[in-house]
């Protein structure tokens, strides 16, 4: 098992937080994986779940506009 570089603790799993970052003026939905005992940050990622929803989103306004125009 993992131990809490903070805390030094095993981690028998992670807190996900929902958080914002921001590159330039661009922002991004992202989750932190937080220690759940100390709640110190692990890691952070682009939220994979955000990223997915929004692809499938593009691709069913694309396929949308496709059949529009046929």
């Amino acid at each position: 098992m993992s131990k809490c570089p903070k805390c030094e603790k095993a981690i028998p799993r992670v807190k996900l937080v929902a958080i914002k970052a921001q590159q330039g003026t661009t922002v991004w939905n992202c989750v932190s994986y937080n220690c759940p005992l100390c709640d110190s940050i692990l890691s952070v990622q682009i939220d994979p779940t955000i990223i997915r929803e929004e692809i499938v989103g593009e691709i069913k306004a694309l396929l949308r506009r496709r059949l529009q125009s046929t």
